[in-house]
């Protein structure tokens, strides 16, 4: 997630922008800004987001490529059913690469399906109606990649 800070940075800057705006437009009625600041929320969570979901895909991917190439075919047959080449590894969906580099029972993988089925709302069109602490996110973000098991 080499992007996640740049990308937080950059999301206060412009949140900043927008907060200094708030109720300086001339009077036409209610201040757009804070709805704009909410769809801005929103776009940087999903581009954020995507920073942590490669990184699932990533590992996920290092993960196969070890079981693979361990000695014992009893741990190597299972694995060479999955292809660990491509954008994500073929038949898996989010949820199952995230259970392959996090324990499931972890709040860490919990916070990061909580965090993916928002992701899904927004990003599929139902933007939420209140505004999304974006530096808080990135922190969160941060700690599920430092708790993903790498290879």
């Amino acid at each position: 997630m080499t992007d996640l800070q740049a990308i937080a940075s950059l999301y206060e800057e412009i949140d900043n922008i927008l907060k200094s705006l708030r109720g300086t437009l001339p009077d036409a009625g209610e201040d757009p800004i804070p709805r704009k600041q909410q769809i801005n929320d929103q776009a940087y969570f999903v581009l954020a987001w995507g920073q942590l979901e490669a990184d699932v895909a990533q590992t996920c991917r290092d993960t196969i490529r070890k079981a693979q190439r361990d000695d014992d075919w009893n741990t190597r047959r299972a694995w060479a059913l999955y292809d660990p080449e491509g954008r994500r590894p073929p038949r898996l969906t989010f949820e199952n690469q995230l259970s392959l580099v996090l324990e499931k029972d972890s709040d860490s993988w919990r916070q990061a399906i909580q965090f993916y089925r928002v992701r899904n709302q927004v990003a599929h069109g139902d933007l939420l109606s209140e505004r999304i602490d974006v530096s808080g996110v990135v922190q969160q973000f941060q700690a599920i990649q430092a708790s993903l098991t790498r290879p």
